[in-house]
């Protein structure tokens, strides 16, 4: 793994220097779980000054990851550290409005891969062959020689959710979660806990309209033997694919242009197996709505401030083209 011999001889001379964990937007717990144990790792090396941010909010699945957190986590920090560490983040404008001033030692830590506006970092300790940032993370304690509890959980809720459910996985991943819990006896339920959907009668008011009014505006495209949901709503893109899903679409599309442009896609898992890759569409994407995209073979977003209608049809050409070719 690059970067992580520069890595441990940078950690060992900065035991003087601030900290902040940078997590991109709506955190998910791959990005939040990560950030909160290398802050475990920081604070355990006697590093005092530590802080997390992240961009806008915490997603609803990471939410209970605070409490594993030995900080606070701020929303939008300002960059007064002397080290910024980026998790599991690709491009800058994933971290908008936090502004990193150019002088500052940054590090970036990530299993996505930017062709085209990529972070410029000091160090990045990046592999596209992981499932999650955990995992790395992970990786980057087995070398460094530390590992705790709670940073244990907070990694394989990262893990759990970006693989959805080891839907994912491959045999890096099984690897590194067998490692885990061989050193520490964590039940897997417990992390499936942390990161469990709030049930169906516990969803706020604000969800199920978002929900009921992107079912209300659904239009329904069939290519083929596929169906193919879009829809726009103010908030709550991702979950509104999701159950696009489960009322039995086989791709589901949900945009929002309030407060700039945000996209949210997802797709069978059968799809992907047979080569759908959203995230890629998605990087495609970000030119077009002046703002940047990417994600997972079955589930990925886009951020940007304009051109909402015409990022959806981008991305309905690309999937037609891809069914088109798969036959």
């Amino acid at each position: 793994m690059k970067g992580k011999i520069k890595l441990r001889r940078f950690l060992e001379t900065a035991g003087d220097k601030s900290f902040l964990l940078l997590c991109h937007h709506n955190a998910d717990p791959d990005s939040l779980g990560s950030a909160i144990a290398f802050a475990r790792f920081l604070k355990a090396r006697g590093v005092e000054r530590v802080r997390i941010g992240v961009a806008q909010s915490v997603s609803s699945y990471a939410k209970r990851l605070l409490t594993l957190s030995p900080v606070p986590v701020e929303k939008n920090p300002s960059v007064d550290e002397d080290v910024v560490v980026i998790f599991d983040t690709s491009s800058l404008e994933q971290l908008e409005p936090i502004d990193i001033p150019k002088d500052k030692f940054t590090i970036l830590i990530d299993h996505h891969v930017e062709k085209k506006n990529p972070i410029t970092a000091d160090i990045s300790v990046v592999d596209s062959t992981r499932t999650s940032t955990a995992e790395i993370v992970w990786e980057l304690f087995k070398y460094l020689g530390f590992a705790d509890g709670p940073s244990v959980k907070a990694l394989l809720a990262g893990i759990v959710t970006d693989t959805a459910n080891f839907r994912f996985a491959n045999s890096k991943t099984f690897k590194s979660v067998s490692e885990m819990l061989e050193a520490f006896p964590v039940q897997m339920g417990e992390i499936f806990q942390l990161v469990a959907p709030v049930n169906d009668e516990n969803i706020d008011q604000a969800k199920r309209m978002a929900v009921l009014k992107a079912c209300q505006r659904m239009e329904i495209r069939k290519f083929r033997k596929y169906i193919i949901a879009v829809s726009k709503v103010s908030a709550y893109e991702s979950l509104a694919c999701k159950v696009f899903l489960q009322l039995g679409a086989d791709i589901a599309i949900v945009g929002s242009e309030k407060n700039g442009v945000r996209i949210s896609a997802r797709a069978r898992e059968s799809l992907v197996r047979k080569g759908l890759h959203l995230g890629k569409i998605m990087e495609k994407v970000g030119p077009i709505i002046d703002g940047s995209g990417g994600g997972h073979a079955g589930a990925a977003g886009a951020n940007g401030k304009k051109n909402l209608d015409d990022a959806i049809k981008l991305i309905l050409k690309e999937i037609e083209k891809f069914l088109r070719e798969v036959g």
